[in-house]
């Protein structure tokens, strides 16, 4: 059976996905691994627990699907996310993660400046390579001095495969080191320390990176086929949603949370970031929270930690909007859009003797949903237009009790199709250049309506005035709230 894999590496796990020639899943599997915060505010990753992942997650699919069939593959993965290596490419320190934090200083440095934004088209902040780049130069200048390759995550990976030094304008440009049309910019990448040799060559996104090597095929039970260039998640993503044209808008409820508004348009509006966009002639932008499906998930495991994923969304669902006055503030990595504040710390406010794990977990959505709501309205304020839906991607889409919520706190509709994870969009582009098609028209074809939440005017009502609370607690801060 002729079968197409895609292998997306996400912020906790990796997950694969082989579809057939006609879009529809036929396999998939995930391997998680751990993060590692050595102090406040920062987040690492070994790449190493990426290879092992990918191992399992292979060694998953074959018990079920005979990967001789694999015909080609694609990567895609977490932006911001530089991985520092010898010659060989072996890494020389923990990759750190675009929802760290140690770089805000350098990023507050360059955005003063002014220089970086007006070459790169984005406005600096820690998330971004550049920022963390030069943090190590200052921190850990011996990496920097050892460093000969300089990969990507999604690439580092591909090039386990391929031991190709390569990378894409997805990539460029969430390095803060690129030019406006995606290319290594000399006083940018001037600034990071390194050698322009140690940068990977750009190539388009769906060129042929390179093959499987006789190496890697043994060891990872794979066919030496084809591995096409893929791109950072969020672009790749949009492959999950239909129809797919400048107008289309999604929400992706994942480790992080993410609004992103499809442009034909070259304008750029910093802080919301401007990336080029999987189909040719299209770019768009996007703005995130860092601690989204994650922060759920922390407050589970620490504040009712009896209570399985289904049990606190199950009890989250029996209290009433607002909690009963409990709010919670997200901010377990600082805050990113639209706040961009890195030294806002996560709180559980409002919380009494009379208030049970029901109000507790409510409070952890509405938080969510807040900070979503906060992104949405200044997306829709700066961009000057407010989709008609937005369509959902990731495992949180999953969830109609959280979604309908959101529906109501953003008084927006939202869609969901079928498949929302990444990796089953990274496998349906493989399958596509492939076979020298349009990844629209098969993303199109494989696409099936799977819910629609409609917003509900009185929730909605209810939820723009619980807002304003959660918004009192920036009355002091730079950040203004659009009206809607």
């Amino acid at each position: 059976m002729e079968v197409f894999l895609g292998i997306d590496l996400g912020a906790s796990a990796l997950k694969a996905c082989l579809i057939g020639g006609d879009g529809k899943t036929v396999a998939r599997a995930r391997a998680d691994y751990a993060t590692a915060h050595p102090q406040p505010g920062m987040s690492e990753q070994n790449p190493a627990d990426w290879r092992a992942a990918l191992l399992a997650a292979l060694g998953q699919l074959a018990k079920t699907t005979d990967l001789e069939g694999v015909q080609a593959i694609s990567f895609s993965g977490g932006a911001h996310i530089g991985v520092l290596c010898d010659g060989d490419g072996a890494p020389l320190h923990p990759a750190i993660m675009w929802s760290d934090q140690r770089a805000h200083e350098e990023a507050a440095q360059l955005a003063a400046d002014g220089k970086v934004a007006a070459l790169a088209g984005n406005a600096p902040n820690a998330t971004w390579t550049l920022p963390q780049l030069i943090w190590l130069k200052t921190h850990k200048p011996n990496i920097i001095a050892a460093t000969q390759k300089l990969f990507f995550a999604k690439d580092w990976m591909a090039a386990q495969l391929t031991g190709a030094h390569v990378s894409d304008a997805s990539e460029a440009v969430g390095s803060l080191m690129s030019d406006l049309e995606g290319n290594w910019h000399d006083d940018l990448t001037a600034m990071s320390g390194l050698t322009p040799a140690a940068l990977p060559k750009i190539i388009p996104i769906g060129a042929q990176a390179g093959t499987v090597s006789d190496e890697a095929a043994a060891a990872f039970g794979l066919p030496r086929v084809p591995v096409y260039q893929g791109a950072i998640d969020t672009s790749m993503e949009w492959l999950c949603a239909a129809p797919l044209d400048k107008h289309t808008a999604t929400l992706k409820l994942a480790s992080a949370g993410v609004i992103s508004f499809t442009t034909a348009a070259a304008t750029r509006f910093p802080p919301v970031s401007y990336y080029p966009h999987v189909l040719d002639g299209l770019s768009y932008h996007a703005a995130g929270m860092s601690d989204c499906m994650g922060a759920l998930d922390f407050v589970r495991t620490n504040f009712t930690p009896k209570l399985d994923a289904r049990a606190f969304e199950t009890a989250a669902a029996h209290a009433p909007a607002g909690a009963d006055g409990v709010f919670f503030f997200p901010f377990l990595s600082g805050a990113r859009a639209p706040f961009w504040d890195a030294a806002l710390t996560a709180e559980m406010r409002g919380l009494t003797r009379a208030h049970d794990q029901s109000a507790i977990a409510r409070a952890a959505y509405e938080g969510v949903g807040h900070v979503l709501s906060a992104i949405w309205h200044d997306m829709t304020d700066k961009l000057g237009h407010r989709p008609d839906a937005l369509h959902l991607l990731g495992g949180g889409g999953h969830s109609d009790f959280f979604c309908q919520m959101l529906a109501d706190m953003l008084g927006v509709t939202l869609r969901r199709g079928g498949e929302t994870d990444c990796a089953f969009a990274t496998a349906l582009f493989a399958a596509a250049v492939h076979r020298g098609e349009k990844p629209d028209l098969l993303a199109h074809a494989a696409y099936a309506a799977n819910g629609q939440f409609t917003p509900d005017k009185a929730a909605h009502s209810v939820y723009a005035r619980l807002h304003e609370g959660f918004m009192a607690r920036f009355a002091d801060s730079s950040y203004e709230p659009s009206e809607e």
